[in-house]
């Protein structure tokens, strides 16, 4: 067995009674072993779902099978082996000759295979844990979603990291288990075994029983609760993350002994019962709960100490009555839709710990009176609709630990006395509408030693003068993002030895970046956007891996210069829009980079085939806006991660290799502005989850495909200039998301498709205004359009779901325009301009009840103009010149300005009437 701790060196000589691990009774038997690994890896699963170490040791797990010489112990009481590795071996059969045990802990250990007899005959144990899953803090399950805002969310803050593979076909072999005291299974695949309607029958046998843990076993059904009223000293039951698709059963309350239920994440239904006998209570992350506070506190919790409600659907606000709850320390609520403000009642509370409401829609105040917390070390009201002033009475609190406000409307300034509270160590004020100013940020910290300081985008004004910062003041993680900081970057920085995660964006700061700044031994996320700093980059960038995000940024300077090669701990780089010369080196490539971007620099040369090495994790890949030439590299089909790929408005060239073809997950493809030639490239067939295809500005050729119809999750599809020709192909009619169409300057001929009626989100423009764009590495990065409307090339910066519009101007188009144009009430654009149309502009295209911009110009349509047109209240822009129309210009108050100097229509003889 390998030992690479060293921890069985002491195993020597025949007096095994002095080893490392053994106790033995008076009469020298071996009585106990413990051999549990003493620092077994910690890891978390960071917010790229990876799992990460944060261990600073080597492994010391014991590492083989367990010796069959241990099963001739026949006197053993206690063995605990947990956290060490057993490679995937079978729990032996010799443990069923172990009849004196009374405590066994085997969790983690590595173990494949089934659980049948093995313990069954050891009626002595108080104690059994074969858990073959362990609780890990779970970062993945901090996630953002797009909406009007971009917008952060939280599951569930810890998950479980299966160590083996255990399974139990039934619990039978407990029957005779009868002093157990405490039986932990987490991990423990019971899904076939929770199949039976009685799977907790045996169970019920275990009548001494005070602890059960089910946790992570993939139990179906609902709560076992009629097999469990037996268990009359059960006092602790945990099933979370499991999936049982029930409501929480009432009856649980006849387990008056029941102090702790945990019922996180397992797909519960229905209403929170009355559980009066409960101190802990977490239903947490189980989106179907339905909570009605206020019905749920009418009546006394008189034992209740913690409650965790988050992610679940409460109904309406906190209610007073919850200051009956007098014994509550831990309230839990994040994510979970509660309105309304914190009553007052709740600041009677007096032994409340930890008050978590964060990501709801809590208004009003914080109340003066919140200094009656006095037991408070934990306040989080994270991005929630809170206004007016952060009162001078929370200082009093001298237990905060914990004060995140963030994402809120508070304004005024940060209390003075808020640097006076020793013992804070989370400080987070930022995206606020605050308009203080902090004169001295040294003096205000003078007395408190924080772990993380974030006053970015708060509103602040923040002064960094020349005093000298206590040595205790050593943040890990700084933030003073728009704090109208002016100067060079502040020198007291060179003296945070710990610091992970740097943030001086949008504000005033020049000169070079020192040297100094890459030579902090822990720095893993640097932004420096956004100012105007110049010089060149240090070339000795060297930053550490953090574990949430490792990421640098310095998008939106004046820097110059060339790019360094010493880039490989980074996972996130955004150098953009600087005035980097030189080629992209081909060292940023290596490493873990799942996010680079470059784009809007004066980078030459070619891509590097290093960009998209074997076994790559790139996502997000933008080098648009710079002075590439070359071809795409076929490296680039080792690419299979990507998601955004941007190499718009270079000097490339070539094809677009079928090599991408193995990006599947793509959803951004921007080839525009180069030189690329050839036919649409048919590997985009293979792409289901593309979004956006932009190839506009090249020499593609050759018919748009029919394929295009089975790219369901399209949004915006522009291919202007460009060769392409033929007829536009009627597929694009099951585009049922499609919200751009851009095929101008090209050579299609033949009719403007018949059969529109598919395009769902033109015709019903949504109201929500989604914003359109990719969370990639938990950093934003948005859609850019432009189009042709309103006589103009407008850009859309931020592009949202209620956004569109329809360009085939400047092609060879013939035919009578088709009236189920109409049914496009929801465009916004329409330009058609520049074909060979003929024929009557259709009455129905007064149905186009949203239009803002229409151009119809130099065609042969002929007819009058109908007078439904002149019903549009929102038309902006209107363009008929040079066709063949006649008649009488019809009327009416809005129709009558958008054209005072006859512009639009001129170039055509027969029309008569308005304007003067």
């Amino acid at each position: 067995m390998a030992d690479p701790s060293n921890r069985l060196s002491s195993w020597k000589g025949q007096n095994c009674c002095s080893w490392y691990g053994i106790n033995c009774s008076d009469s020298f038997h071996v009585i106990a072993i413990d051999l549990r690994n003493p620092k077994p890896d910690n890891l978390i699963l960071d917010m790229n779902s990876q799992l990460v170490s944060t261990s600073d040791v080597p492994s010391t797990a014991l590492t083989g099978t367990i010796p069959h010489s241990l099963f001739s112990l026949t006197h053993l009481r206690y063995l605990d082996l947990s956290f060490n590795n057993f490679s995937f071996s079978k729990v032996p059969l010799g443990f069923s000759n172990l009849t004196r045990l009374m405590y066994l802990n085997l969790s983690n250990v590595m173990f494949n295979g089934s659980i049948t007899t093995q313990f069954s005959n050891l009626t002595f144990l108080m104690e059994l844990d074969p858990s073959c899953s362990s609780s890990i803090e779970d970062y993945s399950s901090i996630y953002t979603t797009l909406s009007s805002t971009s917008t952060i969310h939280e599951g569930s803050t810890y998950t479980y990291m299966k160590r083996g593979n255990l399974y139990a076909p039934n619990l039978s072999w407990l029957q005779r288990l009868n002093n157990l005291r405490k039986l932990k299974l987490s991990g423990v695949d019971l899904s076939k075994a929770s199949r039976s309607n009685l799977w907790a029958k045996s169970v019920s046998t275990l009548s001494k029983l005070r602890l059960l843990v089910l946790s992570d076993c993939r139990i179906s059904g609902e709560v076992p609760v009629e097999q469990l009223l037996n268990l009359t000293k059960l006092s602790e039951l945990y099933m979370d993350y499991n999936f049982l698709a029930s409501k929480i059963p009432s009856k649980l309350a006849n387990l008056t002994s029941l102090t702790v239920l945990d019922l996180t994440r397992s797909n519960l239904q229905g209403h929170i019962p009355y559980l009066p006998q409960v101190e802990t209570l977490h239903v947490g992350n189980n989106v179907d709960v339905m909570v009605d506070l206020h019905s749920m506190f009418a009546v006394p919790w008189p034992r209740l100490e913690s409650i965790d409600i988050s992610s679940t659907h409460v109904i309406g606000s906190i209610p007073p009555s919850i200051a009956n709850i007098t014994s509550l320390v831990d309230f839990i609520a994040y994510n979970s839709l509660i309105q309304g403000p914190i009553p007052a009642s709740m600041m009677n509370l007096s032994r409340l710990e930890r008050l978590s409401l964060d990501m709801n829609n809590i208004s009003g105040e914080i109340s003066p009176s919140i200094s009656n917390l006095k037991s408070l070390q934990a306040l989080s009201l994270l991005q929630n609709s809170f206004h007016g002033l952060i009162p001078d009475t929370i200082c009093s609190i001298s237990s905060l630990r914990f004060l995140l406000l963030a994402d809120n409307s508070f304004t005024g300034n940060i209390p003075n006395c808020i640097g006076q509270l020793n013992d804070l160590s989370y400080l987070d004020f930022s995206s606020n509408k605050m308009n203080g100013s902090i004169p001295s940020l040294s003096s205000f910290f003078r007395n408190s030693t924080p772990y993380m300081l974030v006053l970015g985008f708060s509103g602040l004004t923040v002064k960094v003068d020349q005093q000298p910062f206590p040595p205790r003041f050593q943040p890990q993680i700084l933030s003073l993002d728009s704090c109208n900081i002016g100067g060079k970057i502040p020198d007291f920085i060179s003296n945070l030895t710990k610091l992970v995660f740097l943030s001086l964006s949008n504000n005033s700061l020049s000169g070079t970046i020192p040297s100094w700044l890459f030579n902090l031994p822990n720095l893993g996320y640097l932004d420096l956007s956004d100012n105007r700093l110049q010089g060149v980059i240090p070339p000795s960038i060297k930053l550490k891996s953090f574990f949430m995000q490792t990421t640098l940024i310095l998008r939106n300077n004046l820097l110059q210069g060339l790019i360094p090669q010493q880039l490989e701990n980074i996972q996130a780089l955004d150098l953009s829009a600087n005035n980097f010369t030189g080629n992209v080196p081909a060292e940023v490539g290596l490493g873990n980079i799942r996010y680079l971007a470059l784009s809007d620099n004066k980078l030459s040369g070619r891509i590097p085939c290093s960009l998209c090495q074997e076994n790559c994790e790139l996502m997000l890949l933008d080098l648009s806006n710079n002075n590439l030439f070359g071809t795409i590299p076929t490296s680039f089909g080792n690419c299979s991660p990507l998601v955004y790929l941007n190499l718009g408005s270079n000097n490339l060239t070539g094809g677009i290799p079928e090599e991408l073809q193995v990006a599947k997950r793509l959803r951004f493809l921007n080839v525009s502005g180069n030189h690329f030639d050839g036919p649409f490239p048919s590997f985009v067939r293979r792409l289901e989850r593309i979004s956006v295809i932009d190839m506009g500005n090249n020499k593609f050729s050759g018919k748009i495909p029919e394929f295009i119809g089975d790219l369901k999750d399209l949004r915006i599809l522009l291919l202007e200039f460009n060769s392409f020709n033929g007829s536009i192909p009627e597929e694009i009619n099951a585009l049922e998301n499609l919200q751009f169409i851009g095929f101008s300057n090209n050579q299609l001929s033949g009719p403007v498709p018949e059969k529109l009626s598919g395009l769902k989100t033109i015709i019903n423009r949504p109201k929500d205004g989604n914003l359109l764009g990719f969370i990639i590495s938990q950093l934003y990065i948005g859609v850019q359009v432009n189009l042709v409307a309103k006589g103009l090339s407008m850009q859309f910066d931020v592009v949202r779901t209620y956004h569109n519009g329809l360009d085939l101007s400047c092609n060879n188009l013939t035919g009578n325009l088709p009236s189920e144009l109409g049914h496009l009430q929801g465009l916004y654009a329409l330009n058609l301009s520049h074909n060979r149309l003929s024929g009557n502009i259709p009455t129905a295209i007064g149905n186009m009840s949203l239009l803002e911009s229409l151009d119809l110009s130099y065609n042969n349509l002929s007819g009058e103009i109908p007078v439904s047109l002149a019903l549009l209240d929102p038309l902006s822009t209107l363009n008929l010149a040079h066709n063949n129309l006649s008649g009488e210009i019809p009327t009416s108050p809005h129709f009558d300005t958008l054209s005072r100097d006859g512009l639009a229509y001129i170039g055509n003889k027969f029309l008569c009437g308005a304007p003067d």
